[in-house]
């Protein structure tokens, strides 16, 4: 993580806020067009588009979370 954030852990949780409201966000979506789903038919593309840019976001944060500390050590004869 970047040394220039002051305050580390409460950027850590605000990130895992913003990735469960993402998926909270999908979540009410997909309901609402399983409910009606003849009226959420005028929306598609706007809802194809939400779920593929909130699906990148949760996708980056359960990602990238892991990779920072779980990465081997690097050997010298990789390069």
């Amino acid at each position: 993580m970047n040394e220039f954030i002051p305050d580390k852990k409460a950027y850590q949780s605000n990130r895992r806020r913003m990735a469960w409201a993402a998926l909270a966000m999908m979540i009410v979506c997909t309901a609402a067009v399983i409910i009606d789903p003849a009226r959420m038919a005028q929306a598609d593309s706007i809802l194809m588009m939400m779920y593929g840019s909130l699906s990148a976001l949760v996708g980056a944060y359960f990602g990238f979370a892991g990779t920072g500390s779980n990465l081997p050590p690097r050997r010298e004869d990789d390069e």
